[in-house]
């Protein structure tokens, strides 16, 4: 009849429609790697710049000069999985998982498109 809703009301079979093409999941796979890069200090917060708006920017330059980031006695930063799931046409949500030696940590993120930066890092969460 209807179909099955998700949580947001959405129809299942929308949501099918929306399957991330591979320039994305390339983005998403780049920028984890950068964002990783930069909190275990083997790259500066600059470079972040390029790729995720100014409050994700100024939030991991928080974490690094506070030496915050998760983990970071263990060892560096390895991204071991990478899961994305567009939400419209402008944005994805993103969950990922690495590992610093012997611990797992988890990280969110979101992304949004626009016609003038095109993918661009909007929200970043460590775990």
């Amino acid at each position: 009849m209807g179909g099955r809703r998700t949580a947001g009301g959405r129809s299942a079979e929308g949501q099918a429609a929306l399957e991330v093409d591979s320039a994305t999941k390339a983005f998403v796979d780049r920028t984890l790697r950068l964002a990783l890069e930069v909190l275990d200090h083997r790259r500066p917060v600059v470079q972040l710049a390029a790729v995720a708006e100014v409050p994700v920017v100024a939030a991991v330059r928080t974490l690094v000069r506070a030496d915050l980031a998760p983990g970071r006695t263990l060892g560096a930063a390895v991204l071991t999985r990478v899961d994305v799931t567009m939400v419209d046409a402008t944005a994805a949500e993103v969950c990922a998982a690495y590992n610093r030696g012997p611990r797992h940590f988890a990280l969110a993120a979101r992304i949004t498109h626009t016609r003038a930066k095109g993918w661009r890092l909007s929200v970043l969460r460590l775990f």
